[in-house]
Order: C-alpha cells, then sequence, then structure tokens
C-alpha cells in the first residue's frame, strides 16, 4: 500500500559550523543530508567538518541520524572537481547512502528525498517506483533576440469628409 510521508527540511548551509543555533537543528533529526557541490572540491573537504559536528552533538543520542552524502550539480559534470570515486569512497566509509542531483533541473532530486525517507522508515523501494521517481518535465529554454522590434508602419490613409 501507499504511505505518505511527511518531511520537515531545515537547510543550514547558511551557516557556519560554530553557529549557535545548528545543534538545536542537528540533534534528534533521523536524517540528515551533506550536500556539497561537485564542481567545488572545497565544499566536498568541508563535509568531513559537518559529519564531525553531527557525531558530536548526536553522541549521547540513543538512535543516530541516516546520513546521506548528496553531490549537487549533475548539470554542470563538464566542470566536476570531485570525482565519483571519492564521492563513493567517503560514503563506504562513513556508511552514508550515496545521491547524485541537480537542485537547478531537478534531476533526482525528489528520487533522493524518496530514497531517504524510505531508508529512515525501512521501506524497500520497488524498481516502478524508482524509475517514477527519476523522471524530469523537460523542455527547451527559447532564448528570443534582445534587439528592439521595429514594426513597420502603415502609410497615411487618406480620408475623407464630407458635409451635407
Amino acid at each position: 500500500g501507499n504511505l505518505n510521508v511527511t518531511l520537515q527540511v531545515w537547510d543550514v548551509g547558511g551557516q557556519t559550523i560554530g553557529g549557535k543555533m545548528l545543534d538545536k537543528y542537528i540533534y534528534g533529526a533521523q536524517g540528515i543530508l551533506l550536500v556539497y557541490d561537485i564542481t567545488n572540491g572545497q565544499s566536498f573537504e568541508n563535509l568531513e567538518d559537518w559529519y564531525n559536528v553531527v557525531k558530536k552533538v548526536n553522541e549521547e543520542s540513543e538512535t543516530q541520524p541516516l546520513v546521506a552524502l548528496v553531490g549537487n550539480k549533475i548539470d554542470l559534470e563538464h566542470m566536476r572537481t570531485v570525482k565519483v570515486d571519492k564521492h563513493q569512497r567517503f560514503c563506504q566509509e562513513n556508511s552514508f547512502s550515496s545521491h547524485f542531483v541537480s537542485a537547478k533541473t531537478g534531476d533526482s532530486v525528489f528520487l533522493c528525498f524518496q530514497r531517504v525517507a524510505a531508508d529512515i522508515l525501512g521501506i524497500k523501494l520497488n524498481k516502478a517506483e524508482l524509475e517514477q521517481s527519476q523522471r524530469v518535465v523537460k523542455a527547451d529554454i527559447v532564448n528570443y533576440s534582445q534587439e528592439p522590434v521595429t514594426r513597420t508602419v502603415n502609410p497615411p490613409r487618406s480620408s475623407m469628409c464630407a458635409v451635407q
């Protein structure tokens, strides 16, 4: 059967690691997505620090959150600086689930959240559910010329008025 799930998502990426409120967001979370930019090696290197904060905040907790590693900007694959094997190795070393998405195009974003939610709930997704989640509606973006539109001016018409 179907199971409806509500996710409460907090984006703390703009916060500094030493931020006063960060532990309030992390403590008690059932799932944590560590997201980095595949075109920015430093964003990947920073993940170690972020994960250390997660571990520190939850060290006395009875349950540990499921942690997922998410490589973002796969629409910029040609600019990738973080190799896939480096991503996979970090996942294996820390028992993370592995995801690649494009927030810009929406590619695999829903699938990522669906898989993380299913993992938290201990639900095995079937092939049809996984394939359905991968579909992305795509449309061509048409860039129209920014040149001013010139209009042809109709020649003045002659008109005649007669008063009787």
